[in-house]
């Protein structure tokens, strides 16, 4: 507790009560409590501003202002609302004890089972929560405000940036264009690789944006249908998946609570995956899910070339890129954002692989009680083969 002395606002219109209350808190030598009386409810709300209590103690009923119209006229004001209140009374009422809790009372105690160790326990626990509280709210908007910073930059360091790929990019294709028939090989061939270094610099650049994106204000939550985040992101595959002569086939998915922009995101990065490291075989990606508990495990798998063991782990580390044998260009970012992606969700993500045989990714994500059962009943079965 705190090492100078703790003020105390007691609000009864009994001063006996006031006399008894105030006795057992300076029973304590080990804390020192300087307390602040009054029988009137609205002067009590004069005094917490002028005199910053630690801690109120307020009767149930009083005449001009009663406990719970005490606590919400605390909870209108921004300076006060993590004040904390415990609601006195002389009976045992439970009805009244919930009554005062869903007003926002920190405790309520009653009159004659109270001593003086128990008033001094629930006064010390009280001003703890509300100190845990206010600290926990200070993080909570020291967070949003850098959330806010952090996509502003995201937004202006990728418009600064890709605007000048995108001109470098131009010139060098109107460069190829005007000099084709008269450049040596060599020259067409340090063309084609400068083009492929801003196409792949541009999607570094737009892959850290979207990473960046990830946890900040857009990250709301919302009960999801996963079949239609599924519907979307194929539709959005779906010149790779034709190109690659993929078949992708779904189970009956659920409905979660998460969010619908980034789940799709994490949808396309695993398939996009799945065609990308494909073996000699055409694609073949199978989406599954079951329930365990209060959680819905996902699984993507393929039939690409794997991924080696001793790389299981540093797969989803940011610009991890593994040697599997495909010398399939990437940004090394894809994984890493589904990770995120997943742990956003209170979720975990894990990987089996066989070289040359397939990988197949595990994830989590929560389960959407309300309707949940409505989702699956909609289709037992959605297959999507494109060919």
């Amino acid at each position: 507790m705190k090492a100078g002395p703790i003020k105390i606002l007691l609000i009864d219109d009994s001063s006996e009560d006031r006399e008894v209350f105030s006795r057992y808190l300076r029973q304590h030598s080990e804390q020192e409590f300087k307390i602040i009386e009054t029988e009137s409810g609205e002067e009590g709300l004069e005094l917490c501003k002028r005199e910053q209590p630690n801690c109120v103690l307020i009767d149930y009923q009083i005449p001009d202002l009663d406990g719970l119209e005490f606590i919400q006229s605390l909870g209108n004001d921004e300076e006060q609302r993590y004040l904390p209140v415990l609601m006195l009374t002389g009976q045992g009422n439970e009805g009244v004890a919930s009554e005062a809790m869903k007003g926002g009372a920190s405790d309520y105690l009653v009159k004659n089972k109270l001593t003086p160790d128990g008033l001094y326990r629930a006064v010390t626990r009280a001003i703890e929560k509300a100190q845990l509280l206010q600290t926990n709210e200070k993080q909570r908007r020291e967070i949003q405000r850098s959330y806010r910073e952090l996509e502003q930059f995201a937004h202006t360091a990728s418009h600064d940036l890709q605007a000048p790929i995108r001109r470098i990019t131009k010139f060098l294709e109107l460069l190829q264009m005007d000099l084709q028939e008269s450049l040596p090989e060599r020259s067409k061939d340090y063309l084609d690789r400068a083009l492929k270094g801003a196409a792949h610099m541009r999607r570094l650049i737009q892959d850290l944006l979207d990473y960046s994106l990830v946890g900040g204000a857009q990250s709301s939550m919302e009960p999801v249908c996963l079949e239609h985040v599924l519907k979307e992101a194929l539709t959005q595959l779906e010149v790779m998946i034709v190109s690659t002569n993929a078949t992708v086939g779904v189970d009956a998915l659920p409905k979660v609570f998460g969010n619908q922009t980034f789940l799709q995101q994490l949808f396309q990065n695993l398939i996009t995956n799945a065609l990308k490291f494909r073996g000699e075989h055409s694609p073949l990606v199978k989406i599954v899910a079951r329930q365990k508990g209060p959680k819905w495990i996902l699984t993507v798998k393929d039939n690409g070339v794997g991924i080696p063991n001793e790389a299981f782990e540093d797969i989803f580390g940011i610009f991890q890129r593994i040697d599997n044998g495909s010398h399939v260009e990437g940004t090394g970012i894809g994984l890493a954002l589904c990770k995120k992606i997943v742990e956003l969700h209170e979720g975990q993500i894990w990987v089996e692989s066989t070289l040359n045989e397939g990988t197949t990714f595990h994830f989590t994500l929560p389960a959407c009680l309300e309707q949940a059962d409505e989702c699956l009943s909609q289709a037992s079965v959605m297959a999507t083969e494109c060919s």
